[in-house]
């Protein structure tokens, strides 16, 4: 039986509804993969403070129980060497005692004479401590300074100890902004800078170099300075025309080189 004229308007108009059906069902599916991605965005970025914290917490608390181990081993230090000493001096007396024996004449004088008073020692003076060494602060190099500052993006890879110390160090420069994503591989960390951001590391590990009182710390400040310093220089000394987008890799990774007669042997 063939289809009368209102059959095709009633057809046409469920035509109509499927396809409006079919446009809502769209736009769902669309919200749906945007609120997935803003949770997804959400889980990053508090995987990314959280990690930061922990690794700032852990570097404190570490640096807390340095420097309690330190002063502890040192007055330890000190009191067994004034033990030493003592006895030292009373092992002396006793073989001067026992090389002059007095005489029953002496013992009984000494026993009747009233013991004098002993005679008033000199107060020794503390010795004064000995200067610490800190090397004058010197200003950083502009031509770095400035070549830093043009770099869009750089990838700084390290372990995450020495993440924790970047950030410890350059988390209080104006320009520093601490990066909102980490990636962590078992320990080693890969993390996104910028321009500014790295014109910061580079005055504030600087600074520590030249001024933090521990040794340990000078050396890690100037370790990771010259890591960041020659591969700005490396772009002084062989600038590109044109940026191609690719991050530049700052890798914090030294180790030995491997022997070329083992391995051709291998």
């Amino acid at each position: 039986m063939l289809f009368g004229s209102g059959d095709r308007v009633q057809i046409q108009q469920v035509l109509e509804q499927l396809g409006k059906l079919a446009t809502d069902l769209a736009a769902v599916k669309q919200q749906v993969a945007d609120q997935q991605h803003m949770i997804d965005q959400a889980r990053q970025d508090a995987t990314a403070a959280i990690t930061s914290g922990l690794a700032e917490i852990r570097a404190v608390a570490r640096e807390a129980l340095g420097r309690t181990s330190d002063a502890a081993t040192g007055h330890l230090a000190n009191i067994g060497s004034e033990l030493v000493a003592i006895r030292g001096v009373v092992g002396q007396l006793d073989t001067r005692l026992r090389e002059t024996p007095a005489t029953a004449s002496e013992v009984k004088a000494a026993r009747e004479e009233p013991a004098a008073a002993p005679e008033p020692q000199p107060i020794e003076q503390p010795a004064p401590e000995p200067e610490l060494h800190v090397e004058p602060a010197s200003e950083p190099d502009p031509d770095i300074l400035h070549a830093a500052a043009g770099i869009a993006h750089a990838t700084v890879e390290a372990h995450r100890d020495t993440w924790a110390f970047l950030i410890q160090v350059a988390s209080n420069e104006e320009h520093f902004h601490i990066p909102g994503r980490v990636e962590d591989h078992e320990g080693f960390v890969s993390v996104r800078f910028s321009g500014p951001s790295l014109v910061a590391a580079i005055t504030s590990l600087d600074h520590v170099h030249h001024t933090a009182e521990s040794p340990v710390t000078r050396a890690i400040a100037a370790h990771i300075h010259g890591k960041i310093t020659t591969a700005v220089q490396e772009i002084i000394d062989r600038p590109g025309r044109d940026g191609d987008g690719t991050p530049v890799r700052i890798i914090i990774d030294d180790r030995a080189a491997a022997d070329e007669a083992s391995d051709i042997e291998q």
